[in-house]
């Protein structure tokens, strides 16, 4: 309220917009608070501290104290070129002009600094009956910008609202469009879906405008948990939906981390259940338990995620560390030089200690090397 009221004491109009109106009228919490405004960026800043985070689009981040506002000139966008920005803005736009360039009328209300809500898009309207809605035509809208089709998917996992007739329409006969938005883009909007609380109405959604068609390697996934009763969190998902697809798709943009998680946790998945000590040992308790909660929804297996955990922690080692005799202690016990042998030999006794026909102390494991290590 204050960076508005400094705003509008200095000549400019000013308002709060978007999805901190919306939750401020659902009386849930506020994260990110934007602020619209006539004043251009170098306006802006010679009354507060910023920095340049959006100057093509008018947005500069407000410093304010320990907080942090987006504040952003009104604008008219131009022709969209990738489905996603617009080649040009305009700044000589009303305040009516901006909103009404936004995606959804939930998130199209303004308020001022004496918490005056100003609506010119129905918005209060949409959230008393709880429904999603375009601004304007959804067909322009989402030629605009085809992520918006997956923030409908999120807004109704987040608010547990219906998407409003046309605009489900539009998004069934755009969904092609998807392609043409990086995947980076759509798997942050997939993974903040994958958190609300609405969940299973979001996957629906999702099936119904047929858009599971065009997420690469994801079909199969969402088809499948669109019935169940309990929704998996997101490493699940995308192990569950990967096992079944036979692949992690190259399409993800993936950190290496957790292309490896899902692949891994997608071949555990597969296999035969209780897991054996030396699975446990190899793989780790994390990647065994989603291997076992993907197989446990998959119907593959029980839920064995008890079983594995005690299993776990009764390995009689968790780390070829955990071995009594060390790299160098076997050099200089069979006075050898190093080599791949050394590796085969650890290998072998951790097997051998795993299943119990190796005692992990150190004149056991001296007695097994000097047996096995040819001269």
């Amino acid at each position: 309220m204050k960076v508005v009221q400094i705003l509008k004491q200095n000549g400019y109009e000013a308002y709060i917009v978007g999805g901190a109106v919306r939750d401020h009228l659902l009386k849930t919490q506020l994260t990110d608070i934007d602020i619209t405004t006539n004043a251009k960026p170098y306006q802006v800043a010679k009354h507060f501290k910023t920095k340049p985070t959006g100057i093509k689009y008018g947005t500069v981040t407000v410093l304010f104290g320990p907080d942090t506002f987006e504040v952003t000139t009104y604008r008219i966008d131009g022709v969209y070129q990738d489905s996603r920005h617009p080649e040009e803005v305009s700044f000589e736009a009303t305040v009516e002009d901006d909103v009404k360039r936004r995606d959804f009328t939930i998130n199209g209300m303004l308020m001022d600094e004496k918490s005056q809500i100003i609506d010119y898009v129905s918005g209060q309207e949409d959230l008393k009956s709880k429904q999603i809605r375009a601004i304007g035509d959804p067909m322009v809208r989402f030629e605009e910008d085809a992520l918006r089709m997956m923030r409908a998917f999120y807004f109704q996992a987040k608010l547990g609202f219906q998407i409003e007739k046309k605009t489900r329409d539009a998004i069934l006969e755009l969904r092609h469009k998807l392609l043409e938005v990086s995947n980076e883009r759509i798997l942050n909007e997939l993974i903040k879906t994958f958190k609300g609380p609405y969940l299973k109405r979001a996957i629906q959604s999702m099936v119904t405008t047929r858009v599971h068609e065009v997420l690469p390697g994801l079909k199969e996934g969402l088809l499948f948990i669109q019935n169940l009763d309990d929704m998996p969190f997101v490493d699940a998902f995308f192990t569950m939906a990967f096992t079944l697809h036979g692949e992690v798709p190259k399409a993800w943009t993936f950190s290496n981390k957790h292309r490896h998680r899902y692949e891994t946790a997608s071949f555990l998945a597969k296999q035969p259940q209780p897991f054996d000590p030396y699975t446990l040992y190899t793989y780790g308790l994390d990647l065994c338990l989603l291997g076992n909660r993907v197989a446990h929804l998959l119907g593959y297996s029980k839920n064995l995620k008890q079983t594995i955990e005690e299993a776990y922690k009764r390995l009689p080692i968790q780390s070829d560390l955990d071995l009594k005799l060390r790299a160098p202690e076997m050099i200089e016990l069979t006075k050898k030089k190093a080599g791949a042998w050394v590796k085969k030999i650890q290998t072998d006794m951790v097997i051998e200690v795993l299943n119990g026909r190796l005692i992990n102390e150190k004149s056991a494991l001296e007695a097994y090397v000097l047996s096995h290590v040819k001269e």
